[in-house]
Order: structure tokens, then C-alpha cells, then sequence
């Protein structure tokens, strides 16, 4: 049986590309300059670029290939790597490497063909390539197939060669992009080149998506793995070819391979010549690595399951509107002259050039003139989300149902060739699309795991029932937390690996600095290593032993270096926040009476400051309103009392202000951001949210230099030097960048609303989580999930854990666990027993949430099975890191106040 379609992609996200949004007005200005031809246009002014070819995303072991091996002229250790992967999965032994496809079509010809002849052949595509050598291809394709539409007619073939003798049998696996080839039908046409004493060249470039087919439709094959077809359909050939750009998802090279010595040493003669040395072939070897690592990556059953899938549904949603089009193995292939049919015989040029101006999607008008009236709506491959096609696809039929207003275009500058043709054209009254997706594509991919419940169950006895104790290696969508787990952007790397080090003033150093005071408005900025070392450093300069930290609910790392400074937290948050099922909005803000409240008792000289957080983590991030920020400012000013905030994720408080505050709803994040920090007078930061890093934090004071100067002393003792915070200047340099792109509108909205969707999948379904939904998580109620089960059982541990053996899907506990003891030895018992679902950032698509709740719907109708936990490790601070815990049998709960055998 054929491997089933995943329910999410087999990977998650390692880095991104961020997506141009061009305005209207700014794609009518670019289509002009453009001559009317989107082949002018560039990346940057584009929204989704459909164009399969070299755009592909790439595993994070192709990338870091590209720093494997010795860049040899010759012997190249990247070559022989190359050769062994070709021989492994195409299992041809000899193989001349040439720079791209184009460089194998010259090399083929020059050893095989001659001018005037006649080369059969399943494809069109390559007429582009062999009519300026004077060859001409001949169609002995099966029109009459209606599955496999890229197979022989046999008997044609047979006539072809009778007539006159070809160089070789030309074919290609999903010949043109459009029609597969059965296996069967490959070798039959083998045993007749043999027969008659001809080579079968095999241009392999798509073999992935021709043995799909065959898995899928083939009878008899669909318990053969796609690795298994790949090499039995490459074998069934003389000699291959492959474009690098295409199934092994490199960005350009290509090789040919066969097992004939005497056809090898032609084609390394010829390299020599045309190419490069046979060992290089014109390729450096970075693309030869990655060429090797995409070969052995590309046949993996589940990412190939899943493209195909993708590929498919994209298709499908295309016809469900009336879209007239050809099928295609990456994408759809408009048919432009049903399409458009008053736009004549630049009718695909026309539609191209309308689809960008209402929506900035590009798609291409390839090759040679008078061929055929074909717009190919390319996938790139495993580099887009479903979201984003299925957006695409709605961009086109919305194009569709005003087609008669789409006008032709006047030719201005005729070519062969179609990337070399100008027209003119005036700009129809045509509807704007506008996408709601998100604005990135998938650069680079990271492999998940892929376990078993047995497994799972396995590894949680291990952890001691704790999600954090989890290797990584065995959870397949990490939702533990948002911390450090982002995925980073192209230019966010462009930046890291451009960073001069150096233990004194770095460039990056500056860089960030100045992107702080732009984005947050305050004076002195100093990086820390990560979050909990700012929270050391500004607990220390502004606490003195005994003195209240007010706080819109406890933090864990924040409230243990309160009191290590021998502060003590008094929690200041609003009531509503410690009720999940409170609808308030703003369930951050602080209440002026509690702060009233302390005053009194205890006067101001006694409040060190007020610790303010921004979307408030452990109440379900939930937002602070702008009135309170300036009711809670207004108030310190009155008592000399200072507003420091936590602003780890002030972003995503700002966005929430922009959505439900009607007053800010036009107004930019970026603009909000900047009006928060105006009631504060400073801040700290971990970095590895909002700035979207992997490590880094940030200690920053509004104006008071005092204040700084103390910190700085600190930070020499704890962190490193006052100018990188005990980072190197790529993290820095990283982090500006961060800091840069986490205020896009696009971006922030499309983080935030993934919770909203994932919180109303589980919300749907009856599943009990805090209302409303907050920002960078969705949190499940455990308390009304297991209600038969008391807080000292700690059923969020307990259902954190389950959620995994379920799904695979590692959540936390943030309740009775996090919470600690008191100093009598029992248990806090927060109001809120909760279990975090933590989104990273850009890591993860809606197809992964959605399989989230489904696991978590599933155990949610079988949860009266599910028992409780006690303690048998307890580490004495943050004891949710290290603890260890075991079911209890038979409902036994833990003694409050009694600390289980082990427990430190």
C-alpha cells in the first residue's frame, strides 16, 4: 500500500523568506516598466512567485552542505559525494556533471546527434533547446492515454525509427511538467531501443512526481515505495539526465549518469570542453552537495506524499471554480485562450499580466513563441503553505469571474523567444485581491519526528511526566514554548554572517542600539545574554531587601530574582484574569485600587516599582489596554514610583490594541508600540520572542543614567561587556534585524490570528480554554478538562503529558507545578491550572494546528480515563524544570504540604 497523506507537512519551518506585498498603484507602475512582461519583474515586486524552478525550499542538511567539502578543480570530495548519492538512488554508476540542464542537453547532443536529424520523443518542452541546434523533435507521445498522458504510442515510435534512424529515444519523466509515464510503458519502449540498437535517454528531473503516479495508478506497484520506483524508473534507461533545480532542489546544476564506460568517457571529453573539468562540470561544489543531500532527501515517502498532496488540492480548488486548466506534477497549467479568449495570441501574456495586477502573483510565459497557450501556476516546491495556495487559487478565480474585462495586450516588440517580447497595454477596471496569509515562504526545512504511541509512552516514563525532561529527537510539533524557537529570516542570516566580531565596539552593536531607540524610543540600551539576566541585573539596581514589586501576575524567572533581591511580589493584576472564563478584553491591566491598596498599608517608599508586563504570559497572554498603561503611568508619576516593563512580547500586546481598540485601529504597530513605552521608564526584554532570535535579551532605560551606569557594572560581572551583553556581533546583528521585522503589520497579524484559529478549532469542539484567546499561546483549562481530578494531583502536568502520548505534541503546565510551594510547604493552588499551547514564531502552519486539536479533541472525549500525578523529584526553585513525577495509583493524591520520596 501506498504511504497515506499526512495531515501536516513532515517538517516545520527552520528559516523564512519575507514576502513584498506591492500596492496596487505599485504593481500598475511595475507592470509598465515591464514592458506588460512579468519575466521583467523582479522578487521583490512580487507577492508569490510561481515558478517551480531553483525556488524550492531547502532541508537545513542541503544547507549546511554548502560549507562541506574542498571547492577542488579537481577530485572535488563534493563530486564524489555527488556520484555515490547518484549511484545509490538512480543507480547509474558513471556521471559527468554539467552546470544546469542546458549544459547536459549540449552535452548529450554533441556526443550522440547531428544537425537535420529526427529525435522522438513524450516531450515538447526540450523543442526549445534542440530547434536551434537544427534537430527536430518529433511527438510520439500516447494521445489517447488518459493516465499516464506521457507514455509512448508504441507503434508510432516504431514507425519513427524505420523511417529514419535517430541519434537516441528522448524522454522525460512527467514529460513537460503535465504528463506522467508508467513504468511498464518505460520499459517496453527500453526493449525496443535495444531491439533496435538505439540508447533511451531518460531526463529524470521529475522522476519524485512520476512515481507518485505510478505508486498511485500503476497497477500492481503500490506497495513499492517512491524510492523503489525512482531507481527502478531511472534504471529502465541508458542514460539519465537531471536538473538540479528541479527534484533535488538545488538551485541550478545537473548531471548526466549511465552505466555504458564508453558513453561516460564521451561525455567527459566533451565537459572539458563545454563545461568545466569532469569532476566540477561547471558546478561549485556547495551545489554539488546540495545536489548530493537533496538526492538522498527527495524520495523520503512522507514529503513526497505531501507535496504531491499539496499539489493536488491546489488543483482541485482551481476547477471547483471554473477554471479551465491542465493538470500539472507542481502546480496548474492554465489554459489562457479559454481563459482569456478575446485576448488572442498573447492571450497567456494577458493573463499573466492581469493576475499580477489584481493580486502581484507572477507566473511565466516560458520558452519558444507559438507553442502553446499555457500559463503554468508552479508550487515551489515544500516552500509554500496551504493558507497561501489556497489564497493564490482564490486570486485566480476571483481573476476568472471578471475575465471579459481583462483587455488584450498590443504587441510592441516581437521576439522567438518569450521573455523577450514588449507590449502595451491600458489597465482594466479589474477587482484587488488582497492576501491574508503569511508574508514569508519557507526557505529551509527541518525534519520532525515521526514516533509511534509506544514510543511516547516510552519516552514520557522517561521524563518523569514532564514535557520539559522530552528529547526534542521525539516530539513531532513542539509547542513547549515560543522561547528561542523562531524561525529566522534569510536576512536576519544575511546579517548574522556578515558580523565583523570583535570584543569591543561592534558594528552590529551600534546597528542595534539604533534599532532599539527607533522602535521603543529609550536612551540607554544594554543586550544581555538572554531575558532572565536583565531581570537579575534590574531586580538588583532597583530593589532593596524588603521592599513590594507590584505586578500584573508573577512570572516565574521574574518573580524568583525579585526575591532573590529580597523583594516581595504582590500580584496587582485585575480579578478578571484569574478567571478563565471571563470574556474581559483586557485581562492584563493592573488595578489602580490594589496599587491604592499597598500604598496605604505600606507607603510608597516601600514600592520598589511597579513590574509591568505586556501581554501577560501566565494569565493566557493576555493584553494590557493603552487607558491602563496611561491610568497606571499617571498613578506612578503621583507617587514617585517607577513603571518597568516586561515587554518580552510588547509586540503582541500592541497588535491586540490595534484589533480591539477602535481608536488605534488605522494606526501602525510599530506607532503603538512606541506610545507603550511612553508610560514606562524602562524595560526588560527576552529577546528570543518579540525580536524573533534564537538567543539574546535586552535591559533598557528610558533616560535616567543613573540607573544604566548601575547596570552596567552588573552586566560586566554577570553578562559580558556593556557592548554585547556576553553575545557575539552576529547576534547582534541578528537581533536588529529582528527587532526590524517584528513590527510588520502582516507579520504580527499572522502570528497572533494562528492562536485565534487553533483556539476556535478546540473552542468548537468543547474543549475549555481561557477566553479570550491571547496572543502567542492557547491555553487548555485543565481544571474543567479534569475536573475529577484535585489541583494537588496536578492534572495540568497530568494533561500536558497525555496531549503528548497522544499527538506528539509537547505542551507545558503552567498551574499548581509552575506555581511552587508557600513557605508552610503546601502548594499555591493558583486559580488558573492551565496547559500552554506555545506557537513559534514562523515555524509552524495551520495544517500542524489543526492536527493539534484534532489529538487534543480526541483526548478530550475520553477524559475521565486520565489520573493524576504526584511528585518524586522536586527541586526546591522552579521546580517545573527539573521535576519528576509518577502516575498515582488508583487515585491516591499527594499529602498538601508533604514533599514525595526524592523530592529536594
Amino acid at each position: 500500500m501506498a504511504t497515506p497523506v499526512p495531515v501536516h507537512e513532515p517538517h516545520k519551518v527552520k528559516t523564512v523568506r519575507p514576502i513584498a506585498f506591492p500596492g496596487i498603484e505599485e504593481r500598475k507602475r511595475n507592470l509598465a516598466a515591464a514592458h506588460f512582461n512579468t519575466f521583467n519583474l523582479t522578487p521583490r515586486q512580487v507577492a508569490f512567485d510561481m515558478v517551480s524552478y531553483g525556488c524550492g525550499a531547502v532541508t537545513q542538511e542541503q544547507l549546511a552542505g554548502q560549507l562541506l567539502g574542498d571547492e577542488a578543480y579537481a577530485g572535488a570530495r563534493n563530486f564524489e559525494t555527488m556520484n555515490a548519492q547518484i549511484t545509490r538512488v538512480l543507480g547509474h554508476t558513471y556521471v559527468c556533471p554539467t552546470h544546469n540542464t542546458l549544459g547536459s542537453v549540449k552535452i548529450l547532443l554533441h556526443a550522440f546527434a547531428k544537425s537535420g536529424q529526427r529525435l522522438p520523443s513524450n516531450a515538447r518542452a526540450r523543442i526549445d533547446l534542440h530547434a536551434p541546434r537544427g534537430i527536430e523533435l518529433l511527438d510520439v507521445r500516447d494521445h489517447a492515454e488518459g493516465v499516464f498522458t506521457g507514455n509512448f504510442d508504441l507503434a508510432r515510435l516504431e514507425t519513427v525509427i524505420g523511417e529514419q534512424r535517430p541519434p537516441f529515444i528522448g524522454a522525460q519523466a512527467f514529460a513537460d511538467g503535465q504528463h506522467p509515464l508508467s513504468l511498464a510503458n518505460l520499459r517496453a519502449v527500453r526493449e525496443l531501443a535495444d531491439r533496435h540498437g538505439l540508447r533511451l535517454v531518460l531526463d529524470v528531473s521529475r522522476v519524485v512526481e512520476n512515481a507518485w503516479y505510478i505508486q498511485c495508478y500503476e497497477p500492481g506497484l503500490a506497495d513499492r515505495t517512491i524510492a523503489d520506483l525512482v531507481k527502478l524508473i531511472a534504471k529502465s534507461a541508458h542514460a539519465i539526465m537531471m536538473d538540479g533545480a528541479q527534484d533535488a532542489r538545488a538551485n541550478t546544476g545537473g548531471f548526466l549518469a549511465t552505466d555504458n564506460p564508453a558513453d561516460h568517457e564521451r561525455f567527459i571529453n566533451d565537459i572539458v570542453v563545454f563545461e568545466g573539468l569532469h569532476t566540477y562540470g561547471g558546478m561549485a561544489g556547495r551545489t554539488m552537495e546540495m545536489i548530493a543531500r537533496g538526492l538522498e532527501l527527495m524520495c523520503e515517502e512522507t514529503s513526497v506524499q505531501w507535496a504531491m498532496a499539496q499539489t493536488e488540492r491546489f488543483t482541485a480548488r482551481l476547477r471547483e471554480g471554473g477554471v479551465p486548466l491542465e493538470r500539472g506534477c507542481d502546480g496548474a497549467y492554465l489554459q489562457a485562450d479559454q481563459f482569456l479568449p478575446q485576448a488572442g495570441a498573447h492571450a497567456a501574456h494577458a493573463l499573466a499580466c492581469a493576475l499580477y495586477q489584481t493580486s502581484g502573483v507572477r507566473a511565466l510565459v516560458p520558452g519558444l513563441v507559438g507553442r502553446d497557450s499555457l500559463l503554468p501556476l508552479q508550487i515551489p516546491r515544500l516552500a509554500m503553505t496551504n493558507r497561501q495556495l489556497d489564497q493564490v487559487a482564490d486570486a485566480v478565480i476571483a481573476l476568472y469571474r471578471q475575465r471579459e474585462q481583462v483587455p488584450a495586450l498590443k504587441l510592441e516588440r516581437d521576439s522567438d523567444w518569450h521573455d523577450a517580447l514588449h507590449f502595451g497595454s491600458v489597465f482594466a477596471d479589474l477587482a484587488e485581491y488582497h492576501f491574508d496569509c503569511e508574508p514569508w515562504l519557507i526557505h529551509t526545512l527541518e525534519p520532525i519526528a515521526l514516533t509511534s504511541r509506544e514510543q511516547r509512552e516510552r519516552a514520557i516514563r522517561e521524563a518523569g511526566w514532564n514535557t520539559f525532561l522530552l528529547r526534542s529527537a521525539d516530539v513531532a510539533i513542539d509547542l513547549l514554548t515560543d522561547s528561542g524557537t523562531t524561525a529566522m529570516s534569510t536576512a536576519q542570516w544575511a546579517a548574522y554572517d556578515a558580523a565583523s566580531p570583535t570584543p569591543a565596539t561592534s558594528d552590529a552593536y551600534l546597528d542595534f542600539v539604533a534599532a532599539i531607540r527607533d522602535t521603543y524610543g529609550y536612551d540607554h540600551v544594554l543586550p544581555t545574554h538572554q531575558g532572565r539576566a536583565a531581570e537579575q541585573i534590574l531586580s538588583e539596581v532597583m530593589i532593596k531587601p524588603g521592599q513590594i514589586v507590584p505586578g500584573n501576575m508573577y512570572f516565574t524567572t521574574t518573580k524568583v530574582h525579585q526575591e532573590y533581591a529580597g523583594g516581595v511580589f504582590a500580584d496587582v493584576i485585575v480579578d478578571e484574569a484569574h478567571d478563565s472564563t471571563s470574556t474581559f478584553r483586557w485581562k492584563g491591566n493592573i488595578d489602580i485600587a490594589k496599587l491604592d491598596a499597598l500604598v496605604r498599608e505600606h507607603g510608597a517608599d516601600k514600592i520598589a516599582y511597579i513590574s509591568f508586563e505586556l501581554s501577560v504570559n501566565l494569565a493566557g497572554g493576555q493584553p494590557v489596554s493603552m487607558d491602563n498603561l496611561r491610568e497606571v503611568y499617571a498613578w506612578t508619576r503621583k507617587h514617585g514610583i517607577a513603571v518597568m516593563f516586561d515587554a518580552t512580547r510588547a509586540v503582541e500586546n500592541a497588535y491586540l490594541i490595534q484589533k480591539h481598540d477602535l481608536r488605534y485601529r488605522s494606526t501602525s504597530v510599530k506607532d503603538i508600540l512606541r506610545e507603550i513605552m511612553l508610560y514606562g521608564d524602562g524595560a526588560t526584554v527576552s529577546g528570543k520572542k518579540d525580536f524573533l532570535i534564537n538567543i539574546g535579551g535586552l535591559l533598557t532605560y528610558k533616560d535616567n543614567a543613573d540607573w544604566a551606569r548601575r547596570s552596567e557594572a552588573k552586566l560586566r560581572i554577570y553578562e559580558g561587556g556593556v557592548r554585547d551583553g556576553g553575545l557575539p556581533a552576529a547576534d547582534l546583528a541578528a537581533m536588529a534585524q529582528g527587532v526590524r521585522e517584528m513590527v510588520d503589520d502582516r507579520y504580527i497579524r499572522a502570528r497572533i490570528e494562528q492562536s485565534v484559529r487553533l483556539a476556535g478549532w478546540l473552542r468548537e469542539a468543547g474543549v475549555p480554554v481561557v477566553e479570550p484567546t491571547g496572543t502567542h499561546a492557547v491555553f487548555v483549562d485543565a481544571r474543567r478538562f479534569l475536573p475529577h481530578l484535585d489541583q494537588d494531583e496536578y492534572p495540568a502536568q497530568r494533561l500536558a503529558s497525555e496531549i503528548y502520548v497522544e499527538t506528539g505534541v509537547r505542551p507545558m503546565e503552567r498551574g499548581n507545578v509552575s506555581s511552587g510551594r508557600k513557605a508552610d510547604g503546601k502548594n499555591y493552588r493558583p486559580a488558573l491550572e492551565l496547559v500552554r499551547l506555545t506557537l513559534s514564531r514562523r515555524v509552524y502552519t495551520d495544517d500542524h494546528l489543526r492536527a493539534v486539536a484534532d489529538g487534543i479533541i480526541r483526548l478530550w472525549q475520553r477524559r475521565h480515563e486520565i489520573g493524576g500525578l504526584r511528585f518524586v523529584y522536586e527541586p526546591r526553585d522552579l521546580r517545573f524544570f527539573q521535576g519528576r513525577f509518577e502516575p498515582i495509583p488508583g487515585g491516591e493524591q499527594e499529602q498538601p504540604g508533604k514533599r514525595a520520596s526524592g523530592a529536594a
